[in-house]
């Protein structure tokens, strides 16, 4: 509104000054004045500008004086320019960098994100270790108290051993139905199998070898209610030792003392290989019996300590003695008396071999044969 105002003001002030303007022109001319020497006439044409001078500059200066736009549109318009030229390359330089600045956000962003999924991940992994921990923690617990509870357990089979070492009067009198390292049972097991499927295998031996001694009069512990008292820590090596092999191995279950009537066994493992020791008709041992003079009660007696001979070279080759008689194996009554018939009717010196019947192995029996001939005539034989 006051712009209409002001218009209207400069309307009225610019007739106002050209009607002044017209009534000095006509005086002048009337009165025929002159200024700087000037004709009449040019100096009401001078009048005429000078009032027009005077219109535009009283317009420019209320102009002025009423608005700062017009000032600065006047006066400041140059250093406006350079103003918004400078602001202009501001501008630039700012949306450069504000683009610059957008990549970096993006990558930063980005690289957030990342983290963030990392973050994420770690997270999890945190929360399944500690799961993890948490129930490590309580299997920890669990072993240290079974741990307890088997060290409790060794120190009693330790006092029960002890006990049973100790030599008390009312202990040790009775029948012996064990003596010291006298084997009490036997079983074969493939190595290199699975330790519980092992451990179980020596637990199910264990436990019919245990039906064996109480049928011999052999009694239960009565704290364990076994029949054995064996070493925990030798029961996992010898399971330990089974899984590490890739032979076959001979389990042995021997007595560690003497053994009495009504007694829990004490008792402790053998490992050994089973190893073939006797190929199928090998030769083991041969002899020549060169006194064709003996009776046949002294040839009976040159055979039993030939097979003596073979018994020894066999427990030292690796087959297992019986337990009761110290015998590794077996020869026919038949093949006996007829290899004593044969050198008593023979009338040259004869060489008697002991061969093996088959494939023998350290767990045995072995079983033999013999086989005489003439030492003159080496074609002739009989078995």
């Amino acid at each position: 509104m006051s712009s209409f105002i002001l218009i209207f003001f400069l309307i009225i002030i610019s007739g106002l000054i050209a009607v002044a303007g017209d009534r000095v022109g006509l005086r002048i001319g009337k009165k025929r004045l002159t200024i700087f020497g000037l004709r009449p006439r040019y100096t009401a044409i001078f009048i005429s500008i000078l009032t027009g001078i005077l219109i535009t500059s009283i317009t420019i200066l209320i102009l002025s004086v009423a608005s700062i736009d017009v000032r600065t549109a006047l006066f400041g318009m140059e250093e406006l320019k350079e103003k918004l030229s400078n602001l202009s390359h501001e501008v630039q330089i700012q949306n450069i960098q504000l683009s610059s600045t957008k990549k970096d956000l993006e990558t930063r962003t980005l690289q957030l994100q990342e983290t963030e999924d990392k973050y994420q991940k770690l997270s999890k992994d945190i929360e399944e270790k500690t799961n993890q921990l948490e129930t490590l923690s309580i299997a920890k617990e669990n072993l240290t108290k079974e741990k307890e509870s088997l060290d409790k357990e060794v120190k009693e089979l330790n006092a029960d051993i002890k006990a049973l070492y100790s030599g008390i009067s009312w202990v040790r009198e009775g029948k012996v139905i064990f003596g010291p390292d006298e084997q009490i049972g036997l079983t074969i097991v493939q190595g290199g199998g699975v330790i519980e499927e092992i451990r179980a295998e020596l637990i199910k031996f264990l436990n019919e070898v245990s039906e064996k001694a109480l049928s011999m009069g052999a009694k239960k512990n009565e704290r364990t209610n076994q029949v054995f008292i064996i070493s925990q820590q030798e029961f996992e090596d010898m399971v330990q030792k089974i899984h590490d092999s890739d032979k076959e191995m001979i389990v042995r279950l021997l007595s560690s003392i003497n053994v009495i009537e009504e007694e829990p066994i004490v008792a402790h493992f053998n490992l050994l290989e089973n190893k073939l020791v006797f190929a199928i008709d090998e030769k083991i041992l041969s002899e020549e019996l060169a006194d064709q003079e003996d009776t046949k009660e002294e040839i009976e007696k040159q055979l039993f300590s030939l097979l003596r001979k073979v018994n020894i070279l066999a427990v030292e080759g690796g087959i297992i003695p019986n337990p009761k008689s110290s015998f590794v194996g077996t020869i026919s009554a038949i093949n006996f008396y007829q290899t004593i018939r044969k050198i008593v009717e023979s009338e040259t010196p004869m060489k008697v071999s002991v061969i093996s019947l088959n494939d023998t192995w350290s767990v045995g029996p072995l079983k033999v044969k013999m086989e005489v001939e003439s030492i003159s005539s080496p074609n002739s034989s009989s078995s």
